[in-house]
């Protein structure tokens, strides 16, 4: 005979919690998707439509967007930027946490603090600086200038982030790549990061998500040639009108690349931050 399974009161909350975030989650995007499909006469009912109708719902907004504002080149741009950013933000983070997590060495505390004190910092205080300073070697408005930014500007907190992975690496194996004749680098690139590959991945990705996402750089320091794709929304909006469909067109848009991401790597962020693994 099957044994009746007993009624857990904390696995149906567990349910109910998840049910809950994830309603919380994918309704704004849904909403957005729907405002998009909807003229903009349709958006401002009293009663709204919960679902785009057939008989009104097009692609005008889209098609909008597209003709008049450089939408998918400056997504490029934002694409072309963040990558290289977010792989000299991880490379040089987990090289630092490297050294911390396995060598002792003078004011090695000092030096942990002071990681926790960049992180503190918040961006703006940076951004005049940054601006004479860019101005003056004639980087304003460009990728290399966006590039360096976004790479060097996540290191304490992704720093941060890799000291636990590093701290619990066997040292067995950093002795035994020693013993075997490799640099402290080659043990880096050729040990430590491939046996922590989806710690690695799933820190890329958020340190993705983040630049991506940031808006204070991109408006100070860019105007036409390495614009990106959130200061482009700003200017869906007018002095005398208020485009919601384009606005939402614009933002589901954006948010596009990123959704496509967590979906095609979602086990790899989840093993790699809870150690998880999945078949």
């Amino acid at each position: 005979m099957k044994k009746k399974r007993k009624f857990r009161f904390h696995v149906f909350l567990q349910v109910i919690g998840l049910v809950f975030i994830a309603i919380l989650t994918i309704f704004p995007i849904y909403w957005t998707l729907n405002v998009s499909l909807l003229p903009e006469r349709e958006i401002m009912r009293t009663r709204p439509h919960y679902f785009p109708p057939p008989d009104v719902a097009n692609l005008d907004s889209y098609s909008e967007i597209f003709t008049r504002y450089d939408v998918l080149r400056n997504m490029f741009n934002s694409i072309i930027i963040v990558v290289p950013a977010s792989l000299i933000t991880l490379m040089l983070s987990f090289a630092i946490a490297y050294a911390v997590a396995k060598y002792t060495f003078k004011w090695k505390k000092i030096f942990l603090y002071g990681i926790i004190w960049l992180m503190a910092l918040p961006w703006i205080v940076y951004v005049l600086p940054i601006f004479q300073v860019a101005n003056s070697l004639r980087l304003l408005d460009t990728h290399v200038l966006m590039i360096l930014l976004y790479g060097f500007s996540g290191i304490p907190l992704f720093t941060w982030f890799a000291l636990p992975y590093l701290y619990d690496f066997p040292s067995e194996m950093i002795d035994a790549g020693r013993l075997d004749g490799c640099t402290e680098i080659a043990i880096l690139l050729r040990i430590v990061m491939p046996t922590l590959k989806n710690a690695m991945l799933a820190l890329f990705i958020l340190r993705f998500i983040w630049a991506y996402n940031d808006l204070l750089y991109a408006l100070s320091f860019t105007f036409h040639r390495a614009k990106m794709i959130m200061p482009t929304l700003l200017e869906f909006p007018g002095y005398t009108a208020m485009p919601f469909a384009q606005m939402a067109a614009g933002g589901f848009i954006a948010v596009l690349p990123i959704l496509l991401i967590v979906i095609f790597f979602q086990n790899y962020v989840v093993s790699g931050l809870t150690g998880r693994t999945f078949k």
